[in-house]
């Protein structure tokens, strides 16, 4: 399974077949996905992303994914120049972008999916990436959107519930914050306390890509299933 929570998920239903689940996670090529400056991302210059503080969802938009809490989010801080972009396509994506419309905010902006070509540019033409999983899916889904935003060097705010896996990653990889589903003014302050604070955003991009390093490259990846294939081959 990817992550700790499906782990607990599949036992509260299936009780005493832990040494039956093994825990490997998703990876990410962190050769590819690098840090760039935005002065230097063509990306960021097209969308005219290079002077405002910029906030990032890129992926999938889905029943999975809490999209209400970061709509709530935008609209706290609609006053000020910070700018979301949203990447990408789903089932909420629609609503959540009439929303915006309806409301006549001008923070946001919608583009499509990328080209896998664009990603190692789209990614980073940031400052800060947001990932979440709607309450009740946390045993189900393991976004992989997170290993690509670690590799990117950017500060990661998670929206997530109290038990997800998400939790112990963003403590063990001090890469930014988790806020629970609904948290929507702390999720405001954090971003807002982010754009006034270049340095902390630095360093907390430095440290999730380290962690990423260490943790979720293909090779280490590799590695873990050959153990797991080498242990079953034992057996």
């Amino acid at each position: 399974v990817l992550s700790e929570s499906m782990k607990e998920r599949i036992l509260a239903k299936q009780p005493g077949i832990e040494r039956k689940i093994v825990v490997i996670p998703s990876w990410v090529d962190s050769e590819q996905i690098v840090p760039r400056l935005k002065q230097d991302n063509w990306f960021a210059q097209e969308h005219g992303l290079v002077e405002p503080f910029t906030v990032l969802y890129s992926g999938n938009m889905g029943r999975c994914h809490d999209m209400e809490t970061l709509f709530d989010a935008v609209v706290r801080l609609r006053k000020t120049p910070i700018r979301f972009v949203f990447i990408g396509s789903g089932e909420k994506r629609k609503d959540f972008q009439h929303r915006v419309d309806e409301m006549g905010l001008t923070n946001c902006l919608f583009l499509p999916y990328q080209p896998r070509e664009n990603l190692p540019y789209s990614l980073t033409a940031c400052d800060v990436s947001i990932v979440s999983i709607s309450q009740g899916m946390e045993g189900l889904v393991a976004p992989s959107k997170l290993y690509s935003a670690l590799a990117s060097g950017r500060p990661i705010i998670s929206i997530c519930p109290e038990n997800s896996y998400l939790n112990e990653v963003f403590a063990e990889a001090n890469c930014g914050m988790s806020v629970r589903n609904g948290d929507s003014e702390g999720l405001a302050d954090y971003l807002y306390r982010l754009s006034q604070n270049p340095q902390l955003t630095q360093e907390l991009g430095r440290s999730g890509r380290d962690y990423c390093r260490k943790n979720y490259t293909s090779e280490k990846i590799a590695q873990d299933y050959l153990k797991l294939f080498q242990s079953l081959a034992s057996r």
